[in-house]
């Protein structure tokens, strides 16, 4: 007997037709930390089957819908998560008479352990800035409507103090966030967070004089600019 068919045996009993599939408590967090992890979230395209079975429970047919590809390249790429223990079968359903898998995370959030020498200069928090830039830019270019988007990028002087306090405040609302029950209601949102020293050309010395010109907001968003 393979490992499939293994596999097949020890997951979950297939469920009727029209019998529901819910997501399940999953656990808050699993730490990344090995090669086959890396390689395995390395793909855009795992980075974005992660996405969509973050919240609820889907087929390689869902979810190769949604991303506008083959079921089958989109099976491989669950099998290359699933070897690598970032995603799971949570339950297996009898479709016209065909066994559909359902797939999840293994955890709400995965925490990146990697050493430099394997992520080279650019650590992961680069890339989740990164990332998300791409979701909010295609949300705006695909038009959608009343698109509910609130950012900010401020500059100030902190205290060691003051710095601890507000990434202390920043932390508890990101873990917040992440424990936030999953339903099958309302709309996925996506949170990026960043608290960093700001590059060495804004670190110029104590303030001594402010002009008005120094900032500006409008209703959904705030930046300032040195």
């Amino acid at each position: 007997m393979d490992n499939d068919e293994s596999a097949e045996q020890n997951g979950p009993a297939a469920l009727p037709e029209d019998t529901p599939v819910t997501m399940p408590d999953l656990p808050l967090s699993l730490d990344v930390d090995t090669p086959r992890q890396m390689k395995a979230l390395a793909d855009p395209i795992r980075h974005r089957i992660l996405g969509i079975i973050q919240s609820r429970p889907a087929t390689a047919k869902q979810i190769a819908d949604r991303l506008k590809m083959p079921p089958g390249t989109i099976g491989h790429h669950l099998q290359v998560l699933e070897s690598a223990g970032l995603a799971q079968v949570v339950a297996r359903r009898l479709v016209r008479g065909i066994v559909a898998k359902y797939y999840t995370r293994t955890a709400r959030i995965f925490t990146y352990n990697f050493p430099d020498v394997v992520t080279g200069k650019i650590p992961a928090l680069v890339r989740f800035l990164t990332d998300a830039r791409d979701e909010l830019a295609e949300t705006l270019v695909d038009g959608v409507p009343d698109v509910l988007v609130k950012t900010a990028f401020p500059h100030t002087r902190l205290t060691a103090e003051r710095h601890a306090y507000f990434e202390r405040r920043l932390m508890e609302l990101v873990e917040e966030f992440i424990a936030e029950p999953p339903t099958d209601e309302g709309t996925v949102f996506s949170l990026s967070v960043a608290l960093f020293q700001a590059p060495p050309y804004l670190q110029d010395g104590p303030v001594t004089e402010q002009t008005h010109a120094d900032t500006e907001s409008d209703e959904s968003s705030k930046e300032d600019d040195a």
